[in-house]
Parts: structure tokens; sequence; C-alpha cells
């Protein structure tokens, strides 16, 4: 009985414990879906835009890239546009060097397939000395070129979502510790509840133990009352015997 008192006592101690490792769980998990939700709000402000001018580039025809090369001497703002989308590709901001990319067939999908998510803030200080310009701006670089304009909707796109980035990243890495420190917790809960399992287990054990002991014994002191009973009964007859002789 004892026993069964003690493991009583280790059990609800035990599941006391895990109902407070769940409530702050579940506290931390709603922490972190929120950090998740701040970050993902932030980038979603800048993305639309760099999805249209990706849409834009994706939709231009070749003969507007022919145009741009058809150039000897492209216009200033056009000149000033190629030479900022050669700094995102890495490339020598020259006339000649945006020719011979613009002559590559695979021009389009580099620009599709850039990686916006690693931009260098070396090369988005470079770009800031023509996104800075008056000039550089869609609207007006369109009406000269549609695929310079198309390009340059392109590079102010990709500088926005790089400083939404930029923003967004420390909520990134706090998301990410947070998330890792929710998984190392649900690993401490899980061991919490098997080892309340197996008090469980042990308790009902020791219980079930008990009450086929107890029912035991009950048979037992019924069986022992009545042969008391019968011995009794026997006594009497035999004294009434003796009394009689």
């Amino acid at each position: 009985m004892i026993s069964i008192a003690k493991e009583r006592k280790n059990a609800d101690e035990q599941q006391v414990i895990i109902e407070a490792q769940r409530l702050k769980i579940g506290k931390e998990k709603e922490e972190t879906l929120q950090l998740a939700a701040e970050a993902d709000a932030e980038l979603k402000k800048a993305e639309p835009a760099l999805l249209q001018a990706q849409a834009a580039i994706e939709m231009l025809d070749k003969k507007y890239i022919a145009e741009i090369k058809s150039f000897n001497t492209p216009p200033p703002d056009v000149a000033t546009v190629m030479n900022a989308v050669m700094i995102v590709l890495g490339k020598e901001p020259s006339w000649v060097v945006a020719k011979k990319e613009l002559a590559d067939s695979n021009f389009i999908k580099k620009v599709m397939d850039y990686d916006k998510e690693n931009i260098s803030q070396v090369i988005l200080k470079k770009i800031e000395k023509y996104t800075r310009m008056d000039n550089f701006k869609p609207e007006h670089v369109t009406k000269i070129s549609l695929a310079a304009g198309a390009l340059c909707s392109w590079v102010r796109s990709l500088e926005d979502y790089s400083k939404a980035l930029k923003v967004v990243a420390p909520k990134r890495a706090k998301k990410a510790f947070a998330e890792e420190q929710l998984r190392k917790k649900m690993a401490i809960l899980e061991e919490l509840e098997a080892e309340f399992q197996k008090l469980a287990d042990k308790l009902a054990e020791l219980e079930n133990i008990y009450n086929d002991t107890a029912e035991s014994f009950e048979v037992m002191v019924g069986k022992s009352g009545k042969l008391f009973a019968n011995i009794s009964a026997w006594v009497v007859e035999v004294v009434k015997y003796h009394v009689k002789l």
C-alpha cells in the first residue's frame, strides 16, 4: 500500500511538470509562428513588384532584345540601365560587355534565375549609383526602349527586395533559433510523457496486484469465517451430547 501511494505521488508530480511544459511550449509555438508571419509580411511588401518585373522580362520578345543590341551607341538612359544590369550579373559595366550578354541566348534565363536571396552588399552599393539617378525610372526608360524599361524595373525591384530582406534577416534568424529551441523542448516533453507513461503503467500494475490480493484475502476470510461457524456448531452439538449423557 505504501509503494502504491509513493508511485501515485510520483505520477501526480510528473503530470504537473508535463502540463507546465505543455503550456510553456504552446506559448513559445505561438511566438514562433508570429515571428514567421512578421518576416513573411515584410517580404511580401517587396516581392510582388519583383515578380511583376520578372514577368515583364519573361514576356519580352527577342525583337525587343535585338532592339537594344542594334544600338551602336545606346541612348544614355539605356546605357545606364544596362550598366546596372551588368553589375547585378557580376559583369563589367560597359556597353561592349552588355552587347555580348544580350547576344547570349540564355540572357533572359540568367535574369529570371537570378538568386534574389543572396545579393551581396557590394553589388547593392554599386547599383545604388544608378538607381539614385533621376532618369532611372521604368516609366521613363520604357519610352526609349521597352526591354530596357523592363530591365530597369527588374534592377529597382531587386534593390527593394534586398532592402526588405535586410530588415527580415534578423527576424528569420530569430525564427530559426526559436524553431530549433522549440524542437528541443518538444523532444524533452516527449521524454517526460514516456516516463510518465511508465509510471502510470507501474501504478496500474501495483493497483491490480493490490486488488487481486485484497480480493483473495476477502475470499480467504470468508472461507475462514464459514469454517469457524461450522466448528462452533459442531462444538455446541458435542456439548449437548455430553450434557445428555
